[in-house]
């Protein structure tokens, strides 16, 4: 549960900064992957991109279509109604796909994930006037779609496939910088503007992202992916903070109470 704290920490951040970039734009995404290629690239050189590189390549279109979604998601809606929707919907998903191969999971691992559901359900609404209303939960249920994938798709490769975490996520994030490439090129005139007003931003999830989805990754080797779903969900916790801290997104009863019930949850999936 620790690598999944920390990770929820890391990834709220960088949904914060997607969230104040304000921007739709697939350029952003692009940007942010560019700067990690290098990284990916160096990574590869030395450890080599393993015999399931191939996996990796899936990982990288589910985590794209993720990206692209959550970018215009943020982009109409509060980080405080797309977050909670999309953390809420994707351990049910996961679990109702993934019960039948893995098994259900324990008694402590069920409570747990059902406290965090009904964390994440009261903190997602009713909606708040000027948040998005139903598109914005429309939308969080798009990002859980893509969150429910790539987390099935991962804990396969990591537990059937026997991948190594760092190179996957090294073919994984240069792959990525080369589809997007491609993608943008035809906006090609605005990587300089686009680039100049966002790249501290940038810079900043390009180290963000590749951590927290790391520390997920390792944490995939110890436990189901439904418990890896649910346990994530402790990214609202953080989310809540950031977006009533430096967002200035209103502090609600649904609010407080709803990060209590999931931090119940997460000590439960802790036992």
């Amino acid at each position: 549960m620790l690598l999944l704290t920390l990770s929820a920490a890391l990834h709220a951040w960088w949904n914060f900064l997607v969230k104040r970039s304000g921007t739709a734009d697939v350029l952003f995404v692009w940007l942010y992957c560019v700067l990690a290629a290098p990284v990916a690239l160096a990574v590869l050189l030395v450890t080599g991109p393993g015999p399931a590189w191939w996996a990796a390549l899936v990982s990288m279109l589910l985590h794209t279509g993720y990206a692209i979604t959550l970018q215009r998601a943020y982009s109409g809606a509060d980080l405080g109604v797309v977050y909670p929707v999309s953390r809420g919907a994707a351990p049910v998903l996961v679990l109702a796909v993934s019960a039948p191969f893995v098994g259900v999971p324990s008694a402590p691992e069920l409570v747990g994930i059902v406290l965090v559901v009904a964390g994440l359900t009261l903190m997602s609404g009713p909606v708040r006037p000027g948040a998005g209303g139903l598109a914005a939960v429309v939308a969080g249920l798009g990002v859980a779609a893509f969150i429910t994938a790539y987390t099935l798709w991962d804990a396969f490769a990591i537990t059937s496939l026997d991948v190594a975490p760092l190179p996957y996520l090294a073919v994984s994030s240069l792959a990525q910088a080369v589809l997007l490439t491609v993608v943008v090129l035809p906006h090609r005139a605005r990587v300089p503007a686009v680039t100049r007003t966002h790249w501290r931003a940038a810079l900043a999830v390009t180290v963000l992202v590749p951590a927290a989805y790391g520390l997920v990754l390792v944490a995939m080797e110890l436990a189901p992916p439904a418990v890896i779903a649910a346990g994530r969900a402790l990214n609202v916790v953080f989310a809540a903070l950031v977006g009533i801290w430096l967002l200035h997104e209103p502090r609600t009863p649904r609010t407080l109470g709803g990060t209590a019930v999931i931090v119940a949850g997460a000590l439960a999936l802790a036992l």
